[in-house]
């Protein structure tokens, strides 16, 4: 469960209720995630498939019932057969860096992750 989460662009910050921080990115350019995806398995895949049917068969091969995990992406597939993919980052301080840059926040480097992320929420939810 979360204990307080923000949203700035198209990532979104989670602190969970054990501290932990975690950083996801939707992405903006879903074929572009899905061929990065099979860039990393080696998975050859015909460029004239839909969206639905290139993240469809990455499941397949790659996931279980209506979700993959390929590297830092999430592949979903919604009731509706739309495709959605996220990053979620494995260098949490590095994303929270780029996102602090947008928005205007100093990370504080002395400080740790944790801190950082949850300071950079709140500054985030006071901007709204």
């Amino acid at each position: 469960m979360a204990k307080k989460s923000a949203i700035s662009g198209e990532y979104i910050i989670t602190i969970e209720d054990s501290g932990t921080v975690r950083v996801c990115k939707i992405a903006d350019n879903t074929k572009g995630a899905l061929r990065e995806c099979a860039a990393a398995k080696g998975f050859e895949y015909d460029p004239n498939w839909t969206t639905q049917q290139f993240g469809a068969k990455l499941i397949k091969e790659y996931g279980e019932g209506n979700m993959a995990e390929i590297g830092e992406f999430t592949i979903t597939k919604l009731p509706s057969g739309k495709i959605e993919t996220y990053q979620v980052f494995n260098n949490t301080l590095g994303a929270l860096r780029e996102i602090a840059a947008n928005v205007g926040f100093e990370i504080n480097e002395k400080s740790n992750t944790r801190n950082n992320g949850s300071k950079l929420v709140d500054f985030i939810n006071a901007m709204k």
